[in-house]
């Protein structure tokens, strides 16, 4: 047996154990890392700059987005973007621009913030542009990112001059497919519609990468969409959004802090050959110091939401240089979408995605603790034949019945399930080598992680949920556990729980082992914070 994961929240002398506290991260080789010299990862020129220097073979995706506007004021700019980015596209004098909202109310300082953008670019471009604000409405009681409203979306935005977005991830991940429908994703830069982004919450990091989390068919996908040009991340605004969804923000940064060791996983394993040493770099360095500003989440501190927001933002870019979400999202996030198949086919309402994550996260964490508790690197795990693959289609469609009696929603799942195991089977002497050198793989997963007890502290700290109980609308245990159960299922992407699996260590017992731990973890950190 390996020994027990080391968690720096109760050792903090162990060696290499990613915390959550300040200092430079452990990661290996950070040291030598262009990264390492940032002081901040919304200066985006030494960012790109940095990041060339650590992708000499070009592996990463360029970086499209021109610029973030982060600080307390920043939205009495955002007709200047606008204008920037208008000269940037050659597009002046022709077409509207299109002022892209939900239905939702936002204020800001007391006023409708929809109606000061508006105001101000209106006062802008009188005579040059007309400015036209486009309201989503979809047929639920929040807006979904599903094929009506990106349909919607990309007819209004047809001919537009610049499109301006504002609101939340959703409205941002709408206005990014269709934009880039119009211009094969190109940025303004490259003669695409200019794109500025104007966030009003700390809730996800959607808004500063180029992919967009659709609803389709009923599950979750992400998709390539399109780099904002401009994020406009005004302080003021976001610190006064509704407290649950700036919390909601904190749960989806913790994700930092679990999900890169499924990417490096699966990559050891030949699960996923996009594994890049820059993004995992770039997560590190920013990626600590959280339990320094925490606390300050649950106050609407402004110093903490700005941490909050430039995380979130690193986070979004992580992803988009790297080219893929794995990096970023890993069992944690599979347990958020399924929550959110679940309730999209029982009619109500979706649950705040960071906030399922965080509450994800210490269940991903627990479940890694769950491995280095288990696992014996010298016994081989399971790798099924086509006939065996095939004879658990059934358990698969299964799982999801109850959620679409058509069994659409089960065979989708099933596609990408398959597809993994036969990937799994077919890389047998490469999974075996890594397995052989499983003490040098440990060791560099164990700078990647944060133990369960570190995450549900911070959760407690930040005000956030930490048990699915927590969750608005709320997750009953029935639920939770068959979506921490199956959510290896939904999805062509390899984790953590998947291994478990194959090892045959994702039994019934071993789940509720699993979800036991991470409640344990929370209690001790809410007994700790009321002993504070």
């Amino acid at each position: 047996m390996l020994k027990q994961p080391r968690d720096t929240a109760v050792r903090g002398d162990d060696k290499g154990v990613s915390d959550m506290s300040g200092g430079r991260s452990t990661v290996s080789g950070l040291d030598s890392s262009h990264l390492n010299g940032l002081s901040d990862p919304t200066d985006l020129p030494a960012l790109r700059s940095a990041l060339a220097a650590e992708d000499p073979e070009g592996r990463l995706v360029p970086l499209g987005l021109d610029r973030v506007a982060l600080g307390p004021e920043v939205v009495d700019t955002v007709g200047d973007a606008v204008a920037e980015q208008l000269a940037r596209a050659g597009r002046t004098g022709d077409g509207d621009i299109v002022v892209l909202v939900d239905a939702t109310p936002i204020q800001r300082a007391g006023a409708d913030l929809k109606s000061l953008v508006e105001a101000q670019l209106v006062d802008r471009f009188t005579g040059e542009h007309a400015v036209r604000r486009v309201v989503l409405r979809g047929h639920h009681p929040t807006l979904h990112a599903d094929d009506d409203a990106l349909d919607a979306a990309t007819e209004a935005v047809a001919g537009a001059a610049a499109v301006v977005s504002v609101g939340g991830g959703t409205i941002t991940d709408i206005a990014k497919v269709a934009t880039a429908r119009h211009g094969d994703g190109a940025t303004a830069d490259a003669g695409g519609i200019p794109l500025v982004v104007v966030q009003t919450a700390a809730s996800v990091d959607g808004y500063t990468d180029n992919v967009s989390v659709i609803l389709r068919d009923g599950v979750k996908r992400t998709i390539p969409s399109r780099w904002p040009d401009v994020v406009v991340a005004d302080v003021t605004t976001i610190s006064t959004a509704p407290r649950q969804l700036n919390t909601a923000g904190y749960g989806e940064v913790l994700s930092m802090l679990t999900a890169p060791a499924d990417w490096y996983l699966a990559s050891v394993l030949g699960m996923d050959p996009t594994f890049h040493r820059a993004p995992r770099d770039l997560l590190a360095v920013f990626g600590r110091g959280l339990d320094t500003w925490s606390p300050g989440v649950a106050q609407g501190d402004l110093g903490a939401i700005s941490q909050l927001t430039r995380m979130l933002a690193v986070r979004g870019v992580a992803t988009g240089v790297a080219g893929t979400t794995a990096c970023l999202s890993g069992v944690e996030h599979l347990v958020s979408h399924m929550l959110d198949m679940h309730n999209g086919a029982h009619g109500r309402p979706i649950g705040l995605h960071g906030a399922q994550v965080g509450v994800a996260s210490v269940v991903a964490a627990a479940a890694w603790e769950h491995l280095f508790a288990e696992f014996d690197p010298t016994t081989a795990p399971e790798f099924p034949d086509a006939e065996a693959i095939a004879a658990r289609k059934p358990g698969v469609l299964a799982a999801f019945a109850e959620l679409d009696p058509t069994g659409k929603v089960g065979e989708e799942c099933w596609r990408d399930y398959s597809a993994k195991l036969t990937r799994w089977s077919a890389g047998r002497d490469t999974v075996l080598a890594a397995l052989a050198a499983w003490d040098r793989h440990r060791a560099a997963v164990d700078e990647l992680l944060v133990g369960s007890a570190s995450l549900a502290t911070g959760l407690v700290a930040a005000g956030a949920a930490a048990r699915f109980a927590d969750l608005d609308p709320t997750v009953d245990p029935a639920t939770a556990r068959w979506a921490v159960a199956n959510c290896h299922l939904m999805r062509n992407r390899f984790t953590v729980v998947d291994l478990l699996e194959l090892l045959g260590r994702w039994t019934p017992a071993d789940q509720d082992a699993v979800t036991a731990a991470a409640a344990a973890a929370v209690d001790a950190a809410q007994t700790g914070a009321v002993r504070t």
